[in-house]
């Protein structure tokens, strides 16, 4: 028999791939032109045992500047497991946007979008609850195939092309995870330099710092 109070959260993961497997299916590949993205919010998060340390960042591509930051903390109720990190991840995102006073264009997450066994990873899953385009930008991938040359090449899953792997600089894998296109985030990543965006690097400086900070001042 099950132990009293034991906190079995594999028993939930059936449950998450049906809400994975209906959100892939709201998906929407149109909705923005990688030229129209000409304010983006970038968020990520870090983490000790039980608290989650958000950061939102709001940039301004043409202007070379930053126009807004965010951080708080919150509480952590989920493990991370592969394939299921929105389960950790999305409730503080999601907090942390409402606190977002700008208005941006598109959403930049440190996560998979459409590249995801499930076709939904944690970028499409707050891009489509969020209605905003989304796109998911992350530094290992999940499941899938690289194939091609050059800087900029096709990931396969499935035997479709569902993103694109970025070898310039810091090497990154990219998706659509709502409201744009495969290839829209193809010219967008061109359009940027193909270079990992400079305000998630801030969005991931700004959750470390926050992270940092409450570690040292300790318990109140």
């Amino acid at each position: 028999m099950p132990q009293k109070g034991k906190r079995t959260f594999g028993d939930l993961l059936p449950f998450a791939t049906l809400v994975q497997k209906v959100i892939a299916g709201l998906y929407k590949s149109s909705g923005i032109h990688h030229d129209e993205a000409k304010v983006t919010l970038a968020l990520d998060v870090a983490y000790t045992k039980d608290r989650a340390y958000a950061a939102a960042v709001v940039y301004d591509v043409g202007r070379n500047k930053i126009i807004e930051e965010q951080a708080q903390d919150y509480g952590v109720h989920f493990p991370y497991v592969p394939g299921y990190l929105y389960l950790r991840e999305a409730p503080p995102l999601l907090r942390i946007m409402a606190l977002v006073e700008s208005t941006y264009d598109l959403i930049l997450i440190d996560a998979h979008g459409r590249l995801h066994p499930r076709r939904a990873g944690l970028a499409t899953i707050v891009g489509v609850l969020a209605e905003k385009p989304t796109v998911g930008l992350a530094k290992s991938l999940l499941k899938g195939e690289v194939r091609g040359r050059g800087k900029v090449r096709p990931v396969y899953l499935g035997g479709e092309v569902e993103g694109w792997y970025v070898s310039c600089g810091r090497p990154f894998y990219a998706s659509p995870g709502n409201l744009m296109s495969l290839q829209e985030v193809r010219k967008w990543l061109r359009s940027r330099g193909n270079e990992y965006p400079s305000e998630l690097i801030e969005a991931d400086r700004l959750s470390k710092e926050l992270k940092a900070t409450s570690e040292a001042e300790g318990p109140s």
